[in-house]
């Protein structure tokens, strides 16, 4: 097993019926549950591929001199608005710039006029 293929992080939808892992290798794996056959009702639940896709790529900043990973660090689905599902992933660099822009924001607040 290559070292990218090694799952970073695990995050089920909010009714279970999707699983979506990402890897070292900045890849993100969408898994659906079968549906309970009438055989098997009392089945354990399986969980088969649903999509693949490549979520980050290796980067460089050139300002820091720093090497950005594409590994996944987090995944969160996003409340469900419609027949759509969304998710959002985050690697190293983009956690980082959300924290900075949370911390900018929630700053900003506390100076709004009243």
């Amino acid at each position: 097993m290559a070292l990218s293929d090694i799952i970073s992080t695990v995050e089920f939808n909010h009714t279970g019926e999707l699983l979506a892992t990402g890897d070292k290798g900045g890849r993100v794996v969408i898994f659906q549950r079968e549906p309970e056959s009438k055989n098997e009702p009392y089945s354990q639940g399986e969980y088969n591929v649903y999509s693949t896709f490549q979520s980050h790529e290796p980067e460089f900043d050139y300002l820091k001199s720093l090497e950005i990973e594409e590994k996944i660090n987090k995944i969160k689905w996003l409340p469900q608005q419609n027949a759509a599902h969304s998710l959002l992933s985050t690697n190293g660099k983009i956690e980082e710039n959300i924290l900075d822009i949370t911390t900018f924001c929630s700053f900003s607040l506390l100076r709004l006029p009243y």
